[in-house]
């Protein structure tokens, strides 16, 4: 049997090893603010710049997928430089804004699907003027 008291004192240390790598993660992307230019680590990893940028300043309390990218970058830059061609950043930023747009659902998706084909057929329609 299990007391109440350990399970207690085992999520108080999960807690704190989450704040340590907080604080971690806060510290190494100061200095990776110190090192690179936020515009060139957003057209690197494909984030935001404004993002790139609030990440930057510690304004973040979770390691999300995007703390956890830039974690990355900045111990191995390298690995990111010219791993996406000029498009890819832009194609990668309208799959994210579709997807978060998106509600899960079949319908949302022929919806979604929908009113992209409609933006295709009015540029088209556009370029042929």
């Amino acid at each position: 049997m299990i007391c109440i008291c350990d399970n207690v004192c085992i999520m108080q240390k999960n807690v704190k090893k989450r704040r340590d790598r907080v604080a971690w993660a806060k510290e190494a992307l100061r200095e990776l603010a110190r090192r690179v230019p936020t515009v060139r680590v957003a057209e690197e990893t494909g984030i935001h710049q404004s993002q790139v940028s609030r990440l930057f300043r510690g304004q973040f309390k979770r390691l999300s997928p995007n703390v956890r990218t830039l974690v990355a970058y900045a111990e191995d830059p390298a690995r990111y430089a010219g791993a996406k061609q000029p498009g890819e950043a832009a194609k990668a930023a309208v799959i994210k804004a579709a997807l978060r747009t998106w509600d899960t659902t079949p319908e949302g998706a022929q919806a979604l699907v929908r009113l992209l084909r409609s933006v295709q057929r009015i540029r088209r329609l556009a370029n042929a003027r």
